[in-house]
């Protein structure tokens, strides 16, 4: 019965010991990433993809560049067509299956003394990679002039592939470890398999979590859509506009700017016409009894 018992501890130490070995070597010859449990390195890793689909391990490493990538695009907008152009805008991620995760609408004032709130709204959304380049072709067709444009990739299969391993190696170990649980004959060893073996679950589930994490981002594109509304929109932008160009939109725009004060000084003196009435009324009373009074002196 001791002979046995100690068998059973020491696979469990070896397991352990294996797997704290085999992170160490991962670390030190490709990933540099912590982690436990693992005796695959990037290229046996690699090598054993490679032999199971018939592949050498050179055409292997070229096929897994830029397997895995992240997109995410930056774009502004500006319209007069606000309520149309928004609308354009969710009827395309409907269109696209897409979806909105995160919406921000404001209100704003243009600079030229126009003192008219104008909206603004950020979108982030959440579109699939496999339409995201109908999903922009579209995007062309909306009533609105583009300001910006960024698009960024960023290549994660190093990382994708490193820790696909380390999950396979983790439920290799939880296998055996059940494997010894099931043959476990006194309370010692079960609790000493146990404590292990919720270690390496909550290690794999670890690694699975970041796994799908990565998988959302590479299967849908995250885009950071922003739209403006102007009173008007200018013909050019940039620095390469032209000196005699900004004289004429700055003409335009002081124009606007005069028109817009205009409307809202109407409106304030419609906003203050019961008190204009009030003071007319009152400052006539004080004329009219003023002049009484000095009427009755005069006699």
């Amino acid at each position: 019965m001791r002979i046995k018992r100690s068998i059973l501890l020491m696979a469990v130490f070896l397991l352990t010991a294996c797997a704290s070995e085999s992170d160490g070597d991962m670390r030190d010859e490709s990933t540099g990433y912590d982690g436990g449990g693992t005796v695959m390195t990037e290229d046996s890793a690699d090598m054993e993809m490679a032999a199971e689909i018939g592949e050498s391990p050179e055409s292997s490493g070229e096929r897994l560049i830029g397997e895995k990538v992240i997109r995410t695009a930056n774009m502004d907008f500006e319209t007069v067509e606000y309520t149309e152009t928004v609308t354009y805008i969710r009827e395309l991620v409907t269109r696209h299956d897409a979806f909105i995760e995160h919406s921000y609408e404001s209100s704003h004032t243009p600079g030229g003394g126009a003192s008219r709130q104008y909206r603004m709204i950020d979108y982030t959304l959440r579109v699939p990679t496999e339409h995201l380049t109908a999903f922009l072709n579209d995007l062309e067709g909306v009533q609105a002039q583009k300001i910006s444009e960024q698009m960024g990739t960023e290549d994660v299969t190093q990382f994708y592939r490193d820790t696909e391993a380390r999950v396979q190696v983790l439920e290799n170990k939880e296998e055996r470890l059940n494997e010894l649980l099931d043959r476990a004959e006194t309370i010692e060893e079960i609790i000493q398999i146990e404590d292990s073996l919720s270690q390496t679950i909550a290690e794999r589930e670890s690694l699975q979590s970041q796994l799908d994490y990565y998988d959302d981002l590479i299967d849908y594109t995250s885009v950071y859509l922003t739209v403006t509304e102007r009173p008007r929109l200018s013909g050019e932008r940039g620095d390469g506009i032209s000196f005699f160009r900004r004289i004429q939109d700055a003409i335009v725009d002081s124009f606007y700017a005069f028109y817009y004060i205009l409307q809202d000084l109407v409106i304030f003196l419609i906003y203050a016409l019961p008190f204009i009435i009030v003071i007319g009324i009152v400052g006539w009373l004080i004329w009219f009894i003023t002049r009484r009074v000095k009427k009755g002196r005069n006699l």
